[in-house]
């Protein structure tokens, strides 16, 4: 049986015009490893085994729309565990920042000599910020809205689709802070 599918519309600003395709490498590969993994880790095996993968439907030249197809349960997963980590990015990025200060400061007190090539590694080893997150490749891809529809796809048809206004509320305020 085919599986009813739903449609994840994902809208970025800012994206350079003159590319075909903007970054269309790092979102599609951030979005679908991103699927499966929340997939393998909140569902159940069974529920896992039954579950497609996230589809890549469209991405219109030039717009900056992405347009997926997933099954209703994994998708509203994906969407939280977004929301989550968007909340988790806000939060965290200031403490990383403040703890960044402060590395950096104790270094410059404690070893007053040390070259800028050392301090350099020394703040790469430590900061958090030299790991990529998913939430960082969204954002710095201007993500500004989530959408998923709130009826199974059915091609030519429109679907209507449901605004995820406090994922993309926490993503933006991420942005602003």
């Amino acid at each position: 049986a085919a599986s009813k599918l739903h449609l994840l519309r994902l809208t970025f600003a800012g994206h350079p015009t003159h590319l075909p395709l903007f970054d269309h490498e790092v979102v599609f590969k951030t979005v679908k490893g991103t699927f499966h993994e929340v997939k393998a880790e909140c569902l159940t095996p069974e529920a896992y085994d039954d579950a497609a993968p996230i589809f890549l439907h469209r991405v219109d030249r030039g717009s900056g729309v992405f347009e997926f197809l997933a099954q209703f349960d994994p998708l509203m997963t994906w969407v939280v565990a977004l929301g989550a980590a968007a909340m988790w990015y806000r939060t965290s990025l200031a403490a990383d920042q403040e703890l960044d200060e402060k590395r950096l400061a104790f270094i410059r007190k404690e070893f007053p000599t040390a070259s800028l090539s050392d301090v350099q590694a020394y703040m790469k080893a430590w900061t958090t910020f030299s790991r990529r997150r998913v939430i960082e490749r969204l954002i710095g891809q201007n993500l500004q809205r989530v959408e998923v529809s709130k009826t199974p796809y059915s091609p030519p048809a429109s679907p209507t689709m449901v605004d995820m206004k406090v994922v993309v509320a926490l993503v933006k305020n991420a942005d602003n802070d």
